[in-house]
């Protein structure tokens, strides 16, 4: 790796990766031990990550490249910094984030250990989700919430997640193909800026935080395949270990992305490094299941009888049947797939409305505001998300009758992150397969690596162009209404300030909108139902409701 680009981006997400899995690995490690998330958990993981920088610095940085260390170092405090403060000035608006991922780490941070203690138990119905569901996101933003005692702050392990992946991305192009230093920087953004981790940014969602992980599984494959060593392959177990504990369905995406390694490393007579990979990988996978995931994967079989519940075994929950659109339920996964990025926006819904058909290319400004929510159903990937496919192909055709063995190099990836996203009976639904963003951006890296040909260069050029744009549509849409959002409820909590207190409150799914009231200062007591002689005040974007008194009416009351 001669380019010290390559060395500083590589080293950057490297460091920041650790961080978001040390923020997860080390207090698992301590429930084991019967100790709860600690204020030094968090300092912990910030001294494995500057360790692994240290490292990683010295084991991958060429031969004359000084200052890596320093610089990369420098660089990750700042992403930090940034992405700490941004997180700060966006309230987690959503159902889930609300209803059960802040009420799993306001328990986690108050001292709740999942593997010792007794199951949560509210009255919300919220409970069996915090219990049996994978908890490495939420265990993470409890180390950073427990430290800074600030909650949403904690959001930041889904930006730094998507730092990370940027930079392994930017490092595994530039290694694969070095001289195309103009495209690399733009198809590692883009790849980074995944629509459902745009959408999700700002929350305590976990699908984008998987597509940001899953990419940089696949950047870290890439690079083991260019240049293998030890560091990279623990690199790639650490992200393996905190992508299973996640999500369930992340265990099969994990899976089928290293079946892939292990393929390329066979193709290409790496037989050495396969078996190494081979090795680490199914001891990762094991610890990942029974020391890190004890809970919940080992206590669900144990109390439950299936590692999976409550999404499989003894009554099974399926959580996608309501929210299917009703013409999709008469079709295949392949079918539903198509009908769904082949249509117009759609946001989560349980009335089941069928999919309309859009034309690729083409959208209308009314259905943007559809990504401004957390949870988009339908063409989840972005309005241009169709006419990138098309385009994709086009690519594809045009670069297999040229070359046909890059062609098919690229072929096999998207293969991989194909099967990787089928695996899971609902792919029609993008936050469920994150991971099926990049495929058309290997097309358009694919189109890039023909210097010899101004047909495939303008084709690439334009699919970025598509890309680009729908990004931008996705993102604008997403930031200035949760923004919006956001500034509103500031003001409320204002008003609510001002109030005579204690003010009623009734919290109904939202439990964890007590924190913002404390935060702010403001006394209350629960009643559920709520019964108000005076102004009633429900939190935008909430299930929250409050009364509120004038100044001026309690006086003459008293």
């Amino acid at each position: 790796m001669k380019n010290r680009i390559v060395s500083i981006s590589l080293v950057t997400g490297i460091t920041l990766l650790t961080f978001v899995a040390a923020a997860f690995m080390v207090p698992s490690l301590l429930f084991l031990l019967g100790l709860p998330i600690m204020k030094a958990d968090l300092w912990l993981a910030a001294g494995a990550a500057v360790l692994i920088c240290r490292i990683s610095s010295m084991k991958l940085a060429e031969e004359g490249q000084t200052n890596v260390f320093a610089v990369s170092a420098v660089l990750s405090v700042i992403l930090f910094i940034c992405a700490f403060m941004v997180c700060g000035m966006f309230y987690d608006l959503s159902y889930d984030g609300q209803s059960y991922h802040q009420e799993a780490i306001i328990h986690l941070a108050e001292g709740w250990n999942p593997v010792y203690d007794q199951p949560i138990d509210l009255p919300t119905g919220q409970s069996i989700w915090i219990n049996h569901y994978a908890k490495a996101a939420e265990i993470a933003a409890a180390s950073i919430y427990k430290a800074t005692g600030l909650l949403e702050h904690s959001k930041v392990i889904n930006l730094l997640a998507m730092a990370a992946s940027a930079m392994l991305s930017l490092a595994a192009l530039l290694v694969l193909r070095p001289q195309s230093r103009a495209a690399a920087p733009v198809v590692a953004l883009l790849l980074a800026l995944n629509p459902v981790s745009v959408y999700q940014s700002f929350t305590f969602y976990v699908d984008g935080l998987i597509g940001s992980l899953l990419l940089c599984l696949l950047a870290l494959g890439c690079l083991i395949v260019a240049r293998s060593g030890w560091l990279l392959l623990s690199v790639y177990t650490l992200t393996m270990i905190m992508t299973m504990n996640v999500k369930f369905t992340a265990i099969g995406y994990a899976g089928v992305l290293t079946v892939g390694l292990l393929a390329a490393l066979y193709m290409s007579e790496q037989f050495t490094v396969l078996k190494r990979l081979f090795r680490v990988a199914a001891l990762g996978g094991l610890a990942s299941v029974l020391l890190f995931g004890y809970n919940p994967y080992v206590t669900n079989t144990v109390r439950d009888g299936h590692p999976f519940y409550p999404l499989a075994g003894e009554n099974a929950i399926d959580v996608v049947k309501n929210f299917t659109p009703r013409n999709l339920e008469r079709m295949n996964r392949f079918e539903q797939a198509v009908a769904s990025y082949f249509a117009e926006p759609m946001g989560n819904s349980t009335e089941k409305k069928p999919t309309r058909f859009q034309w690729p290319f083409t959208f209308s400004a009314k259905d943007l505001p559809t990504y401004a929510e957390t949870d988009v159903a339908v063409a989840g990937f972005g309005p241009l998300f169709s006419g990138a496919i098309v385009l994709a192909l086009i690519v594809l055709a045009l670069a297999f009758r040229k070359r046909p063995g890059i062609t098919l190099a690229a072929v096999g990836v998207i293969a991989v992150l194909a099967a990787s996203s089928f695996i899971n009976p609902a792919a029609w639904w993008a936050r469920y397969v994150p991971q099926l963003w990049a495929v058309p951006l290997v097309g358009a890296w694919l189109a890039f690596c023909f210097s010899d040909s101004r047909m495939l260069r303008g084709a690439g050029a334009a699919l970025t162009v598509v890309l680009a744009v729908n990004t931008l549509l996705v993102g604008a849409t997403y930031t200035s209404k949760q923004w919006a959002w956001s500034e509103e409820l500031r003001g409320q909590l204002a008003q609510l300030q001002s109030a005579p207190q204690p003010v009623k409150a009734e919290f109904t799914y939202s439990w964890s909108n007590r924190e913002r009231l404390k935060t702010y200062g403001i006394r209350f007591t629960e009643e559920t139902p709520l019964s108000c002689s005076s102004e009633k005040v429900t939190l935008i974007k909430s299930g929250t409701t409050l009364c509120v008194e004038n100044k001026g009416a309690q006086a003459k009351a008293q």
